[in-house]
């Protein structure tokens, strides 16, 4: 959005040149080179922009040829080395491929165009890149990261009085706050932005607000004011002539009249919508659209239709990693296949739903901890805002008693028998007033420390009320498992009963088929239900205190094992790592070291998090020539061994490396570091271990870990 603010500015500016710009735009793409005539560059940059605006201009109209004009643009921008222009066609192009789901370009393009406004102190285009973060991070599931960047967007739009960018950043917080159940606030921020939107006609603003309260309506289940929304939008949309926006408003009123039982209303939408989407090319929204029409094909007892629909569906979502399709879709899959007798692919398909099924509980566990964790953070605030403003009435009362001593020590100028009076009595008033300020003073840091304590427990009691209830996800999956497996079974003895015979070769096949499934059944079972136990015995163990035996461990072994979970479970920032970045040399003299395994795994876990980290900033600032690696070694000295995490990403600087080991310290973006892990690291090796836990860094080359344990 506002992409073509900047371009207006920017033709203005040269506008003595548009006539040759113009004659430009007939010729050929391929502009003069940096060696030209200066009027020919200027004509060239002119082009630029002109393909930006027209990009622009397209989104909603052809958004295929609007991404074309934006690559010409970024090319004819990165030849000329137009930094604005290049920088316009990256934001672009962020928003082309966020609006398809596809959100590893989107990011990668959109990080790019942040590197150059920040350059040029670009404010106004900063809004923009941070407004498409928070949507990019909002369908990864950062809800945290997703909320700052919209707060922060906020933040700049009221400073700049921008009215465009109030509309929308408002409207985006409405949207994140009804994913994280603060209906209350959305309701708040939705209503701002549609107020704003009328006052200033802006009608594409006001469609953008009454999409959000329909969705705001729908997550609470009141139906009716969420379709009067949903078609209030759509309509508007359509006077606009934004056929994107009116398609996406008319899925959302399939869907719900899906959901409310109306098949053959959601198919006639559904239908329609389906075709639209495709020509125009925007086609994130396609699996919802095929889910839709699967599940009202179900409903009106059509299952090969309803697989028709929902396995193109549930592939899409696959590839674009859109978990609540892949669970919904799946789900039906696995309805419609059970009632057609495909009882294997029922089963395929129910265990793809189950996974993803429990893969969202944790996700809502997600969403109410990013909840809490922002309004942590804004008590925190507020409560530094109430520290500093009684810190400043300290100081003028002081500067006030201050101005009361010069005007002492003037009247005693001229009085020399009362200034030894006065003077002393003033040195005993202000030595009570400085011992009574101490005290109350050491009374409000203990104080403040006991509340930041209390806030912490309370923040840790709703994560452990959330663990209680994750604990309740691997039983039902093993409830389900077991229902499956007896209805497998079921049609076995049917099977057999009605043969009447001894059994064929096909029947034995299908039994070995059947008694494989129920073993691999009963073996997942087992496993879940072993998980559910470990979980358990180490909240206890955790929460235990007094004297823990230590273990003979094979260090290599834990070490190697921990790295290679490390990286299957890297975060979204280091998931385009190569697979080479990991090496690990191990030494093989290496005796067994007593240890507390769970306490050293979580440590090592923790270090080889934080590398990979640094590698992906540093991978995405450096550019193609730069080579990760993450270097992971184990040595024997004397009575002790030691283990060196090394890697050659970002670095840190002596400031950072002094307080590295402090608990709450942490220089990740919010919602994506506590400050605690270095902390409880240094604490499990140092005090657990008798070890020693120590870091050397150079910032922008390298960070190494050193940890040593003793044998004894």
């Amino acid at each position: 959005m506002h992409l073509n603010l900047r371009i207006q500015g920017l033709g203005r500016q040269l506008s003595a040149l548009l006539v040759l710009g113009l004659l430009l735009l007939a010729g050929p793409l391929q502009a003069s080179v940096p060696s030209a005539p200066v009027a020919a560059i200027a004509a060239d940059t002119i082009r630029v922009q002109q393909l930006n605006q027209l990009a622009f201009e397209l989104r909603s109209s052809n958004p295929r040829l609007s991404r074309t004009r934006f690559e010409e643009a970024a090319a004819l921008a990165t030849r000329l080395g137009y930094a604005p222009g290049q920088a316009q066609a990256w934001l672009g192009l962020g928003y082309y491929y966020r609006k398809r789901n596809e959100y590893a370009p989107a990011l990668a393009f959109t990080r790019q165009a942040a590197r150059v406004f920040r350059q040029q102190h670009d404010t106004l285009n900063l809004i923009g890149v941070g407004y498409n973060l928070s949507y990019i991070y909002f369908g990864q599931g950062n809800y945290a990261r997703a909320l700052a960047s919209a707060q922060q967007g906020l933040t700049q739009a009221e400073k700049l009085r921008d009215s465009k960018w109030l509309v929308l950043t408002n409207a985006q917080l409405g949207f994140i706050s009804t994913q994280l159940g603060e209906y209350g606030q959305a309701l708040a921020y939705l209503e701002q932005s549609r107020t704003l939107a009328r006052q200033t006609n802006d009608k594409g603003g006001v469609a953008q607000s009454l999409r959000g309260l329909g969705d705001l309506y729908q997550a609470q289940g009141q139906w009716t004011q969420a379709r009067h929304y949903y078609t209030e939008g759509a309509m508007l949309a359509r006077s606009l002539g934004d056929n994107p926006g009116r398609i996406v408003l008319e899925v959302y009123i399939a869907d719900m009249a899906e959901r409310q039982g109306r098949s053959a209303e959601a198919l006639r939408y559904a239908r329609q919508a389906r075709a639209e989407l495709r020509r125009l090319d925007v086609v994130g929204y396609l699996p919802l659209v095929d889910l839709v029409m699967a599940r009202a094909q179900l409903r009106l007892r059509r299952p090969d239709s309803a697989i028709y629909y929902g396995r193109p569906g549930l592939l899409a979502s696959q590839e674009r990693g859109v978990k609540e399709d892949i669970r919904d879709g799946s789900r039906v899959l696995a309805e419609a296949s059970a009632r057609l007798g495909r009882f294997a692919d029922a089963y395929r398909y129910h265990r793809l739903f189950a996974a993803y099924d429990d893969s969202l509980s944790s996700r809502a566990l997600i969403r109410r901890t990013a909840a809490l964790q922002y309004s942590f953070e804004l008590r925190q605030q507020e409560a530094r805002i109430g520290e500093l403003t009684r810190t400043t009435a300290m100081v003028r009362r002081q500067n006030q008693q201050q101005r009361w001593l010069l005007g002492v020590s003037g009247i005693g100028l001229m009085l020399v028998t009362g200034l030894s009076v006065v003077l002393g009595r003033n040195f005993r008033q202000k030595k009570r007033a400085y011992e009574l300020l101490s005290r109350q003073q050491a009374e409000l840091v203990a104080t403040q420390r006991q509340l930041v304590a209390a806030e912490k427990w309370a923040f840790v009691g709703e994560l452990s009320a959330g663990i209680a209830h994750e604990l309740q996800n691997p039983l039902n999956f093993m409830n389900r498992l077991a229902l499956v497996s007896n209805e497998l079974l079921e049609q076995e003895a049917a099977g057999a009963v009605g043969a009447g015979g001894p059994a064929t070769g096909v029947t034995d096949e299908l039994g070995q088929e059947i008694m494989s499934g129920l073993r691999r059944n009963l073996h997942e079972i087992s496993q879940h239900g072993q998980r559910a136990s470990s979980i358990i015995s180490s909240m206890l163990a955790h929460a235990r205190t007094g004297a823990v035996a230590l273990q003979p461990t094979n260090l290599n072994a834990l070490v190697a094992r921990q790295l290679r979970l490390a990286y299957e479970g890297r975060p979204d920032t280091a998931l385009l790592l190569p697979a080479n970045v990991l090496h690990a040399l191990l030494a093989d003299d290496l005796p067994t070291v007593p240890l507390l395994v769970p306490e050293v795994e979580r440590v090592l876990l923790n270090l080889y998090t934080n590398a990979l980290y640094a590698l992906a900033d540093r991978a995405a600032l450096a550019g193609p020539g730069y080579v990760p690696e993450l270097r992971v070694s184990t040595a024997l000295l004397a009575d002790q061994v030691q283990v060196r995490v090394r890697d050659n990403g970002t670095g840190m600087s002596p400031a950072v490396q002094q307080r590295i080991f402090q608990p709450f310290f942490t220089t990740k973006p919010v919602g994506e570091g506590t400050g605690l892990g270095l902390s409880l690291a240094h604490d499990i090796i140092t005090k657990g271990h008798g070890g020693t836990l120590c870091v050397v860094s150079e910032e922008g080359h390298f960070t190494e870990f050193i940890l040593t344990l003793p044998l004894g």
